[in-house]
Order: structure tokens, then sequence, then C-alpha cells
């Protein structure tokens, strides 16, 4: 189960799953809140939550920039079939994101040139689908539901931008117009989300005016409520 699957609008419940935290919500509510030190701790707290849902309960699991790190693929001459495009994002994975060569992969379908990819700890996958078992519904990074629920790019073709801090991690992404130019994640490692991002669009040349940052609300509590389109956002809810 990787990257597939829409929420459904009865009886889902959303997880957030990082190596510093762990949510659960359904129904526009915090269910279960959790801080945890590395993979182990959160599987087994994300086992603990799921155990507690109502039987029948679908799942859909959002993780952090640690567990999916995305990158960008080099424009390849005669390049001919999905197959060969899987071959050279593999090839890339240990230097590009430090994750294994042998780590799932997902393609962007729309950008072609540079291609963007997205790589996932295959130790959180076998955990994560081993928690969830048939009724989990997918795997996805939560920066990537914070870039559909704002959107990230200009029609003018100027340049724009998101960046996206989780419970540990922080992920730039900046286009020109609408290919992206920059796609990569950075360990917050206790740092302020604002100061590390300030640095990476300096060493990226991003725009002047700065990009939105979208932040995790690293401090929900059982009862909480969250936004339905993008759960655990800080300042998301009224």
């Amino acid at each position: 189960m990787w990257w597939a699957g829409k929420r459904s609008a009865s009886r889902t419940a959303v997880a957030y799953v990082g190596e510093e935290a762990v949510r659960v919500a359904a129904g526009g509510t915090v269910l279960a809140a959790a801080k945890v030190e590395g993979r182990d701790a959160a599987l087994v707290a994300l086992a603990a939550a799921v155990r507690e849902l109502p039987r029948g309960t679908r799942l859909q699991v959002t993780v952090s920039g640690t567990v999916c790190r995305p990158f960008l693929l080099p424009a390849v001459e005669g390049v001919a079939s999905e197959a060969e495009w899987q071959a050279i994002a593999a090839s890339m994975v240990e230097e590009s994101t430090g994750l294994p060569a042998e780590s799932p992969l997902w393609l962007d379908g729309v950008q072609a040139a540079p291609r963007l990819a997205v790589a996932m700890d295959p130790a959180w996958r076998q955990g994560i689908e081993a928690i969830g078992g048939r009724s989990l519904r997918g795997v996805r990074p939560w920066w990537a539901l914070a870039i559909e629920s704002v959107g990230s790019t200009r029609a003018d073709g100027g340049s724009a931008g998101l960046a996206v801090a989780d419970s540990e991690s922080l992920v730039l992404l900046i286009a020109e117009g609408d290919t992206y130019r920059v796609a990569q994640s950075y360990a917050l490692e206790g740092e302020a989300p604002a100061a590390v991002l300030n640095r990476a669009l300096v060493s990226h040349d991003g725009p002047a005016d700065g990009v939105p940052l979208i932040e995790f609300d690293g401090v929900a509590l059982p009862g909480q409520r969250v936004d339905e389109h993008l759960a655990f956002r800080k300042g998301g809810v009224a």
C-alpha cells in the first residue's frame, strides 16, 4: 500500500506518524497523541491507537518528511519507459535522500524534467502496513497533503514555493511556473523551522519574498479539533 487511496467521508481515521510524534484523528477530533523517540516507539504507539478505533474504521496514514523524502531526477535522453525511470530513481535514492536503495518510490507523472520523485523508508512502510492491515487505505507524506491543500506554483511562470515543517523535518519545494527546481528535506534537529527555512532559501536562491510555511501542531491533544483537509496543522482550526 503506497501512495494509494482516498479518504472516505465515513468511518475513516487519519494518522500522522514520525520519529518524534504520533497522532490519530477521526471526525475532526484528535483521538490519540503521543510523543515518541524513534521508529520502534512510533509504531508501538500507532498500533495502540489503531486498536482503540471502532471495528471497520478505515485508516489513512500520513508520515513525516523523515520517512518520505522528495528529490529531483535530472533530464535523461533516451528514457523510453516508466521502468527505466524507476531504475534511474533507485540508483539516486541513497545519494539524494540518505534512504536505502531498495526504498519504495513514487514518481510524479506530470513534470517531465526535472522529475519529482519520493522515496519511503522501507522499514517504516513494512511496519505501517503490518499495523494497518486490510483497513489501510494509503500512506502518504504529510507534506504532500499540505501541497494539495494550498498549491505551490504560479501560473505566470514566476518563482514560488512552499515549505512544510512536521514533527522533525522541513520539506522545501520551489517551482518556476509549474516546474519544480528544488525538492529537498531537512532535519530540524530541535531548531526552529523558520531558521532552517531561511538558510535553505539562501542556499537555493529562493524567491525574494520567501515562501509560505505550513507547520505541524506539536502540542495537539486528544479532544482537540483538527482540520479535516489537513489534520494536525498548526493554527488550522479556529
